[in-house]
């Protein structure tokens, strides 16, 4: 008896993959180009790029000279303003800011795209600021001992009947005292020479503390005179803390004298 084989047939059916999982992969550089894209022209990469414009060239002009510019960085357009002090020192700063240059990916390159100026002419200095110049640096009088003796008994004398006011363990000023600084100032004005205005305190405290303390008191009568009319190189001032008392440290009488302000001439070396 012959047999057969009979062979069951398969039906093969192929079938394409979906196109999507290849679609995506091949939308994610369009998707990383469109936000660079929008990175460059959005506000962060605006402010990033005008900060470093405006720091760059501030740093090259300040290195030439040049401080006296204002800069107003608007994307790499730059207008340049302020009071030049010569003719042509508006057309050199320009020159300056429109060569300076800034980092990138790919080197150094030019900062702005455009550079305008906007400039004023410094006004030319007048016969009165000249004379009052010429008065400032003139040589002050000659200081004898008798007339720095008469200013340093006229400056006691206002002191004698009120010292200068400090808020507690402070070098700030009490209101009150600004009428005497107001007297202080007047006098000082009419003395001769270089005045130093020395500052002493109590023993009550560290002696270190103690001379910060009157160091800082004396430059802020020093400043408070200053304020007042006083030329600022006619004035010094230097803290002794406690080690020149007038008045004995036992009693709050004493400690209270001991807190004080004085002034001196300084006299002129032979």
């Amino acid at each position: 008896m012959q047999s057969e084989a009979v062979l069951q047939r398969h039906l093969l059916i192929w079938q394409d993959p979906p196109p999507w999982p290849f679609l995506w992969r091949g939308l994610l550089p369009l998707l990383a180009l469109l936000l660079a894209a929008a990175f460059a022209v959005g506000p962060v990469a605006r402010q990033w790029i005008e900060a470093t414009v405006q720091r760059e060239m501030r740093a090259q002009l300040d290195a030439a000279g040049e401080g006296w510019v204002h800069l107003a960085v608007s994307g790499q357009s730059v207008t340049l303003s302020g009071e030049a002090p010569t003719a042509d020192a508006g057309s050199r700063a320009l020159a300056l800011a429109r060569a300076a240059t800034c980092p990138t990916w790919t080197g150094r390159r030019l900062c702005a795209v455009s550079v305008s100026g906007n400039f004023t002419l410094a006004p030319p200095v007048t016969a009165a600021v000249t004379a009052a110049a010429a008065a400032l640096a003139a040589p002050l009088p000659a200081v004898t001992p008798a007339s720095a003796r008469s200013c340093e008994r006229s400056l006691a004398g206002l002191l004698r009947r009120r010292q200068i006011d400090f808020k507690f363990g402070s070098a700030a000023i009490a209101t009150r005292s600004a009428p005497l600084l107001e007297r202080l100032a007047r006098q000082v004005q009419d003395c001769p020479g270089t005045i130093r205005v020395e500052g002493f305190t109590d023993n009550v405290g560290p002696a270190a503390a103690n001379e910060a303390l009157s160091t800082a008191r004396a430059a802020a009568v020093r400043e408070a005179l200053i304020a007042r009319g006083v030329p600022a190189q006619r004035l010094e001032s230097l803290g002794f803390g406690s080690t020149h008392p007038v008045a004995s440290n036992r009693s709050a009488r004493g400690r209270a004298r001991n807190r004080r302000i004085e002034f001196h001439v300084e006299l002129d070396p032979t």
